[in-house]
């Protein structure tokens, strides 16, 4: 009998601890999502490169982290890499126009 909860108790406990771990994974990508936009928006454009692929490393399926990668791209001038970030944020969710939106584009 106490073998039978044992089982039952780790049976729960598993699956409990990757749902930890996922959502730590996705803590982690959101840091890096808004550390990414504040790279972004102080127009230092590398390190935003740098925490926006790492947002979409640990979460794939982050199409906004695609979307702000390929408008740092687009600031660096890196047309072909920013037009492959922007069709992957709208393979994942249309909303995300592969089109630039002028209002997020800051001027130099």
């Amino acid at each position: 009998m106490k073998t039978m909860i044992w089982i039952m108790t780790l049976a729960l406990l598993v699956p409990i601890g990757l749902w930890a771990e996922e959502l730590f994974d996705l803590n982690a990508a959101q840091a890096h999502f808004q550390q990414g936009l504040q790279y972004y928006f102080q127009k230092q454009y590398p390190d935003a490169i740098h925490e926006f692929e790492e947002t979409v490393k640990i979460n794939p399926d982050d199409a906004r982290g695609y979307y702000f990668l390929g408008y740092s791209y687009y600031q660096l001038r890196e047309m072909e890499k920013a037009q492959e970030a922007f069709d992957q944020a709208y393979q994942l969710n249309p909303q995300y126009t592969p089109i630039p939106n002028p209002k997020i584009i800051t001027q130099d």
